[in-house]
């Protein structure tokens, strides 16, 4: 085909020159982020949700230490003036109706106190219901074990310290079940009517409870319940099984 030269064009319409349409892309290409610049953006996207981790973690440290710093200073010396207090409510000699203004104050000032250490950790532990629960049957390994708690109301929660405790002796009374007694089936019943109790049975060999002197834990127990001025009563007979109850204010 012979080349006439001339350039034909739709009229109306023009030709973008080539430098324009180089300069578009190249301004497209600018738009981009580079590999680099998205390594940068991950990195601190990275270090950010690390910072407010560790800023989430301290805080949750303090509203601990404050908690334990409420139960160990005010908490323990309130529970046990009144239990004094409560001692004297009864007593003949004109001292009973002082000692009961005495025994509703120290009451609404414990009550107050365990709401404020409740507040501070809930956010870092389990409901109390979940955490018993949780702690009996991991103990009671491949033991059955029965676990009742209609008697528990629904939103009621302890301080952290008689939590523990309530989880601990869950855990040791079931765990001296399935090591010591021979177990074939326990149960347990979690219950709350202004203090928490909670009953540990086993249809174990039993013991002597007169003569165990501390042993299969109940020392430990023993000491836990009595650091809230709660008690802890045991119940067994060779051949009988045995029963732990304990009541914690």
């Amino acid at each position: 085909m012979i080349s006439t030269g001339i350039n034909h064009q739709v009229p109306g319409t023009r030709t973008a020159p080539i430098e324009r349409l180089n300069g578009s892309a190249a301004q497209a290409a600018a738009r981009v982020p580079s590999a680099t610049t998205l390594d940068r953006l991950r990195r601190r996207k990275s270090e950010s949700k690390s910072k407010r981790l560790a800023i989430a973690d301290a805080l949750a440290q303090e509203r601990r230490r404050v908690a334990a710093d409420i139960h160990d200073l005010i908490m323990q010396d309130l529970a046990f003036a009144l239990a004094s207090a409560r001692a004297l409510a009864g007593d003949a000699d004109g001292t009973g109706s002082l000692a009961s203004s005495a025994v509703a104050a120290g009451e609404r000032a414990l009550a107050g106190a365990r709401e404020l250490v409740s507040e501070l950790v809930a956010q870092d532990r389990k409901p109390v219901l979940a955490a018993v629960e949780e702690g009996a049957r991991e103990a009671a390994r491949d033991v059955p074990l029965s676990f009742e708690a209609d008697g528990l109301p629904v939103g009621v929660e302890p301080d952290a310290q008689t939590l523990d405790t309530l989880v601990h002796v869950a855990r040791e009374a079931v765990t001296n079940a399935v090591k010591h007694a021979d177990a074939d089936r326990i149960e347990v019943v979690f219950a709350y009517a202004d203090e928490w109790q909670l009953r540990v049975r086993d249809d174990g060999r039993g013991f002597d409870a007169a003569s165990a002197h501390g042993g299969f834990g109940l020392e430990s127990m023993t000491r836990q319940a009595r650091a809230l001025c709660g008690s802890l009563h045991v119940t067994s007979a060779a051949g009988s099984g045995t029963a732990v109850e304990v009541s914690l204010p």
